[in-house]
């Protein structure tokens, strides 16, 4: 990314960050409750979205590190333990070692293989609540218990507060990852993720650069989990399923998988649609199969895949006005 592309991109993020904040909360109701969510769920596309995206790591175990979180949370309180501080560095703290399982099938796998260890092992901990009922509640699921104070004294069913507090959260992760991967650790991750023999042939360590990015990821979606417990004060058996990843996956698919904002936005609209469409009768999962049917085939690379798709077109384009009117060639454009 150009100099001068990067304070201008910021400038858009600080707009979208500022409008978050004070539309919503002016709108009340259920829109912040909704956004809240979409948000939350956000951080789970978003670590996808880098894993798979960016890595070319197919990880269906991502959903993993976020239901661990939230059920570390839950089980915590059980046993008397609400600070929020040591909620969270828990919730972290074993969320990182599921990453660090992971990261071990990226140095001794790859490809098919890989993806069948990380839904395998992703299976097996959808089975741990199961074999744990007195600690995790089994099927019943488990309750975070202490009121607000795991959430810091927030009350996510009252006032904003909470609200402001995710935004601020996900603006930053977001933030923190648009900068590494602009960075020239994000660019070996990129060119690791392309054709990883061609970038070890150039002297990057393949391996070192995939574990950073699988540690990374999963500490992203793992925070997506510790809010998810804080904001609905309950976590379930499904959050460490297979379904779990497979939706992050879906919603970073139709946001566009390989940009930092795309697998947020996709979570907002795939969810609102489910939202809507489920109270509208039971063939609600008919609709949406076929709407994700329709998004895969026209925009393979997702919503905002269409603004690079635009992009490609202009700058191949020689008779382009903006190119013809700088007597630049179309091979000239590529290079720039």
């Amino acid at each position: 990314m150009s100099q001068r592309r990067v304070p201008l991109t910021l400038a858009l993020g600080a707009l979208v960050v500022i409008a978050l904040a004070v539309v919503p909360p002016v709108i009340g109701g259920y829109v912040v409750r909704g956004l809240t969510s979409y948000m939350i769920f956000g951080l789970l596309a978003l670590a996808v979205g880098l894993i798979t995206g960016y890595g070319r790591l197919f990880n269906l175990g991502v959903g993993a590190n976020f239901g661990v979180a939230a059920y570390t949370v839950a089980i915590l309180t059980h046993f008397s333990i609400t600070n929020p501080f040591v909620l969270l560095i828990a919730a972290l703290g074993v969320a990182l070692v599921v990453s660090l399982l992971f990261s071990f099938y990226a140095l001794v796998a790859s490809g098919i293989e890989y993806l069948m260890l990380t839904f395998l092992t992703t299976a097996a901990f959808a089975a741990v609540p199961l074999a744990t009922l007195d600690l995790t509640g089994g099927d019943n699921g488990l309750r975070v218990l202490g009121g607000t104070a795991p959430s810091f004294g927030l009350n996510p069913l009252v006032g904003n507060s909470f609200y402001w507090f995710v935004l601020a959260i996900v603006a930053l992760v977001t933030l923190v990852s648009w900068y590494l991967l602009v960075s020239q650790t994000g660019k070996a991750i990129q060119a690791i993720g392309r054709n990883p023999g061609r970038a070890a042939a150039m002297g990057y360590s393949v391996p070192r650069y995939r574990v950073a990015l699988t540690i990374y990821a999963g500490l992203v979606a793992s925070l997506g989990g510790w809010l998810y417990a804080l904001q609905t004060s309950f976590v379930f058996i499904d959050l460490l399923g297979i379904a779990n990843s497979t939706n992050g996956l879906v919603y970073a698919l139709i946001g566009g998988v390989d940009t930092i904002l795309g697998p947020l936005l996709g979570t907002a609209i795939l969810r609102a649609l489910t939202d809507q469409l489920s109270r509208a009768g039971t063939q609600s999962s008919l609709f949406i199969g076929i709407m994700l049917m329709l998004v895969v085939y026209l925009l393979p690379e997702g919503v905002l895949g269409l603004r690079h798709r635009f992009k490609k077109r202009r700058t191949r384009d020689p008779e382009a006005p903006e190119v013809a009117a700088a007597g630049l060639t179309a091979e000239k454009v590529e290079a720039l």
